[in-house]
């Protein structure tokens, strides 16, 4: 099959683009740990080169599409945000060109909305891979991470969405606090029972009349202390506690649906795990969402038929 697009899903510590046939089927894939972070102002045109030189040149005229934190403030460009309830067309009419040399890269948008209270969130990059994971039947998708997300979707329109610091988080503390020393030196293989027993009693804690999530953390030092938890598996409880109290609060806005999960396998893998723990089915998505996405989002735009 001839190619028809270069995707890029650019973000701020990893790069990886996207060779696709004019039906959106894989040709071709580049990974590279070239994000955002690590470029210089002005560079983007000339990493880009460097990264996917062979394409451009073997394919000339071919367009390209990137999102993520390449469309920020820190990035190439800033693109304005797009406000929720937002589709595929409403995205596309969002894109910004920049040139590269002799070529032109289109810049995905983010997205941002508010909920009932006025409260803002945003998002750059996730908003393809949910156009992904909702073309193939997802309602409810979760994407977990540093900022983890979710939303929902109404016949392939992002109508709101949530947004979680669960992982960033789990590294502050770990890290940086007197909560994470156990966590911080924990050694040996990883704990599913310590994890699952951590989800269990995070999500207990958002519960009524309980002290929540400020007031379970500190369990993570008191429990290997008094010998309630062995030193090695305090990482796990840790995660466990932040996740469970993710998906607590997360079921309050988004109850019902079974949630779709995408994302790198060993985030999926740990997910459907906590999901599993708290007596719930989910889905993983199918791989390449974000791939997935951009195609939708460059057909809407009218850059491959």
């Amino acid at each position: 099959m001839a190619p028809a697009l270069i995707a890029l899903d650019w973000g701020s510590s990893s790069f990886r683009a996207y060779l696709l046939a004019g039906d959106g089927a894989l040709l071709d894939e580049i990974a590279s740990a070239d994000g955002v972070a690590s470029v210089a102002p002005g560079a983007f045109p000339d990493t880009l080169h460097r990264l996917v030189g062979g394409w451009l040149d073997l394919h000339e005229g071919l367009p390209v599409i990137a999102s993520g934190m390449v469309g920020s403030r820190h990035g190439w460009r800033e693109t304005p945000y797009v406000k929720c309830p937002a589709d595929p067309r409403d995205i596309a009419a969002g894109l910004v060109a920049v040139p590269a040399g002799d070529r032109v890269v289109r810049l995905a948008p983010g997205l941002s909305c508010e909920d009932e209270d006025g409260e803002p969130d945003v998002m750059r990059g996730e908003e393809v891979e949910i156009l992904g994971v909702s073309d193939g039947g997802g309602r409810l998708i979760v994407l977990p991470g540093s900022h983890s997300k979710w939303a929902i979707v109404e016949r392939g329109r992002v109508e709101r969405f949530r947004t979680f610091v669960t992982g960033e988080l789990f590294a502050a503390i770990r890290d940086h606090t007197l909560v994470g020393a156990f966590a911080r030196s924990a050694k040996g293989a990883p704990s599913p029972s310590a994890f699952a027993e951590g989800v269990r009693r995070g999500a207990a804690a958002c519960g009524e009349k309980k002290p929540g999530l400020l007031g379970a953390l500190f369990g993570a030092r008191a429990r290997p202390l008094l010998g309630k938890l062995a030193a090695d598996d305090a990482a796990d409880h840790l995660s466990g506690l932040l996740i469970g109290a993710e998906i607590a609060g997360a079921r309050r806005l988004f109850p019902g649906e079974r949630a779709h999960v995408a994302g790198a396998n060993a985030l999926i893998e740990r997910y459907l795990a906590a999901f599993a723990a708290l007596g719930e089915e989910a889905n993983a998505a199918t791989p390449r969402a974000a791939a997935r996405g951009l195609f939708l989002l460059a057909r809407q735009a009218g850059l491959v038929s």
